[in-house]
């Protein structure tokens, strides 16, 4: 029998259906002794298996802990017939998605939010509890409109366990998820901070960071490839929100804002009016928000709702005297020079950010080739001498590069023979991370046409008959890579690499890549000998971590790819 209407569980009786979420379904279920209403998650997800109801144990005591005006409290938990549930406050305001869905948010309820989300997810974090999954479906709204966190530290319940059905991927929502959380890395309080940067930018410009795209390639933008500025969505955000907001979504988790707190404080900075930075000839002092005092040491907690803005107190200063001002000349003119200073050195600022922010430009020679077709490559804008490459996609060559001492880059790379015909991604790609793309249209091979052969000299007779002229022949890709073993270790092991049938007298190119670290890094280069045989040794960079990755063997014409499966030093 499984949880359902009429079902009761301790003092609770379950009543009617609510709906399906991604852990199991929720139910409506009401405590008659205490007239309190709450909802049953049912984690119909999760196997009962004695490890798993273990771990669920040991992380619902942690989360049952927490009190705070910003999350959603925990009720109860146990196991009914083998399936866990656990019993939450019940928030009938919908969800903060629910909200953005209907309609854009004004900037400072979009703050107002914010600092809710942020101030229960520094309490869970000082308390070692990390939620996950934090997205607006996630954030419920009480009748008030205050944020409240739910489903706190879910995702880590379900993480390892056998799921029968689940939206999205085990360990958080694709659009939302740091980097970590997509390679399977250690997650901790810095991954909650990069959903919280996530919403933010969603909440400001209308559309999250990587927009449009399937969920492996979210998931490949995450760890990969930097996300467009917020003003390149909205352009009346300024250098200040982007640099804010960036930030908050750095690829490495020690990059980002030390707590969630400081990203809210900082992003309302620069959210603020100009005026309200400039120096006036009034003085405002804002007045602290209240705290909430407990009346014991076992009292919760009330959630007050934070005002929507700073209580302004304007004290207005008595003109001096006009004897004064004209005693004090000198004064007044240090302050207007100093005034000048100021505003030549933001506008010094503000040209050094532009100069130094160009968006990175990429361009092609061609866009629709065949086959064996030479393509120029163009790029600005980026990091002098920065070393990157090339990408071509949907079966994956490489072809690396250097930029200038001004950020360009120039070069060139045949379209290898035996790619198959439609659009492929061209990638620019550095420091682990594709930021600028193009289409590449492949053209199948052209049908040779016949054509009449030239006499040597005139004739006034008919020549024979027309003789075709063979177009060059397009063959499959015949080269080959073999290793000298199928695994090898990181910082001491060494290979050999045998490439076969590649172009004699031309250099082979051998690169070690390894998507889940985003290690992209060339071994070597050598000149393929008469018979299109070379051998190279090698080994692999200590960027490298456990796990499977390939190395790819490329001369100007094709590549050729061998599997690799790395293992520790010890």
């Amino acid at each position: 029998m499984s949880i359902g209407p009429g079902t009761r569980l301790g003092q609770y009786e379950v009543q009617e259906f609510v709906g399906q979420g991604a852990m199991g379904r929720v139910f409506r279920a009401y405590h008659s002794d205490l007239e309190r209403t709450g909802a049953v998650k049912v984690m119909q997800a999760m196997t009962p298996d004695p490890d798993t109801v273990a771990r669920f144990r040991h992380e619902a005591q942690a989360i049952a802990k927490l009190r705070h005006p910003n999350i959603v409290d925990v009720y109860d938990y146990g196991q009914f017939q083998g399936t866990p549930y656990m019993i939450v406050e019940y928030v009938p305001g919908g969800s903060l998605a629910g909200k953005m869905e209907s309609g854009g948010i004004d900037r400072r309820s979009a703050l107002r939010y914010l600092r809710g989300i942020a101030a229960g997810l520094d309490y869970a974090h000082s308390r070692g509890v990390v939620h996950r999954d934090v997205k607006p479906a996630n954030v419920l709204l009480t009748a008030e409109d205050t944020p409240v966190l739910a489903d706190f530290g879910l995702a880590k319940l379900m993480q390892g366990s056998s799921l029968k059905s689940m939206t999205g991927v085990t360990t958080g929502t694709p659009a939302y998820m740091a980097p970590e959380q997509v390679t399977g890395g250690r997650v901790g309080p810095a991954a909650d901070r990069y959903s919280l940067a996530t919403i933010s930018y969603e909440m400001l410009t209308g559309v999250i960071p990587f927009d449009g795209e399937g969920v492996m390639e979210i998931l490949y933008a995450q760890v990969h490839r930097d996300p467009p500025p917020p003003s390149s969505r909205d352009s009346s955000l300024g250098p200040g929100v982007d640099a804010v907001i960036l930030r908050g979504l750095a690829k490495a988790p020690e990059a980002r804002w030390a707590s969630a707190g400081a990203f809210v404080d900082a992003l309302e900075g620069a959210l603020a009016p100009e005026a309200a930075r400039s120096v006036e000839a009034t003085a405002m002092m804002a007045v602290p928000a209240a705290t909430t005092t407990a009346a014991s040491e076992t009292a919760l907690l009330e959630r007050v709702e934070a005002p929507a803005g700073p209580q302004i107190f304007t004290l207005a200063y008595p003109s001096p005297p006009p004897t004064r001002v004209r005693r004090r000349p000198r004064r007044r003119t240090v302050g207007l020079i100093a005034t000048a200073v100021i505003v030549l050195l933001v506008l010094a600022g503000v040209v050094g950010w532009a100069a130094t922010h160009r968006p990175v430009t990429f361009s092609l020679s061609t866009t629709t080739v065949a086959g064996g077709d030479r393509v120029g490559v163009s790029a600005d804008h980026l990091p002098p001498n920065q070393a990157g490459r090339v990408e071509l996609w949907s079966a994956q060559y490489t072809f690396p590069f250097r930029a200038g001492p001004n950020g360009r880059v120039e070069m060139s790379f045949v379209v290898p023979v035996d790619i198959e015909p439609g659009d492929h991604l061209l990638k620019l790609c550095w420091n682990g991370a594709c930021r600028e793309q193009q289409t590449l249209h492949v053209l199948a091979p052209a049908v040779a046409r016949p054509t009449p052969s030239p006499d040597a000299s005139p004739s006034p007779r008919p020549s024979a008959a027309p003789s075709p002229v063979s177009s060059p022949s397009v063959s499959p890709n015949p080269r080959t890579l073999a290793l000298s073993a199928a695994t090898i270790k990181v910082g001491t092991g060494t290979l050999t690499a045998k490439g076969s049938s590649f172009s004699p007298g031309k250099v082979a190119t051998v690169t070690f890549v390894q998507q889940a670290t985003g290690t992209n890094a060339e071994l070597g280069a050598i000149v393929v000998g008469s018979t299109g045989v070379f051998y190279i040794n090698f080994q692999i960079p200590n960027t490298a971590r456990p796990g499977p990755a390939y190395i790819v063997a490329c001369d100007p014409v094709a590549c050729a790819y061998a599997g690799v499966n790395v293992i520790g030093t010890t």
